[in-house]
């Protein structure tokens, strides 16, 4: 089971670091965007990509990660 958790472990920590890294960009796309004169959509587009990017890196984060952390470090 030890093989499992750690192949989960960095199969979901590697998904994680990619989708909050995702979500930066976006934002700071969406940021430039907002400048432009008839941007409205495009910042729309790259807030709900942000949006999408900080959604899986948090679900990955809380639901597959935070409890193979607290099983290995609760274990005596």
């Amino acid at each position: 089971m030890a093989r499992l958790d750690t192949i989960l472990a960095v199969v979901f920590g590697a998904i994680s670091v990619l989708t909050l890294a995702l979500a930066v960009y976006c934002f700071q796309r969406a940021l430039r965007v907002s400048n432009q004169k008839d941007g409205d959509l495009k910042m729309f587009f790259w807030a709900s990509g942000t949006l999408v990017g900080l959604t899986i890196s948090g679900v990955s984060a809380a639901y597959i990660l935070l409890p193979i952390f607290l099983h290995y470090f609760n274990t005596p």
